[in-house]
């Protein structure tokens, strides 16, 4: 099973893609370098009220590891300082779920 994380993040205003992208690829860094595994980042074009919403996925091979790496990142001065200032241009929903075998 794989774990996916996927965080929909949502600008507060239209003039901040920019600088919250830049902000997004630090974030990215710093879950690679914990561990986390395909780090994508999605623009929703079409959607209704998901259009225009960036949605970061990571992956984790499983729950143990899911964990691990949630730790690690969270625990990370850097990323606790980013976490404040993204705040200050976005806000974000986070869900995660695993792979099912059918």
């Amino acid at each position: 099973m794989t774990i996916v994380t996927a965080v929909a993040i949502h600008p507060r205003a239209g003039d901040v893609w920019d600088q919250l992208q830049k902000q997004l690829s630090k974030s990215k860094d710093i879950i690679e370098k914990h561990g986390g595994e395909n780090v994508t980042l999605l623009a929703t074009a079409i959607g209704g009220p998901q259009t225009n919403v960036l949605t970061m996925l990571v992956t984790a091979p499983n729950w143990t590891r899911f964990g691990e790496i949630q730790e690690k990142v969270y625990n990370d001065a850097e990323m606790q300082a980013l976490l404040v200032e993204s705040g200050k241009i976005a806000t974000w929903e986070i869900s995660t779920a695993q792979t099912v075998d059918f």
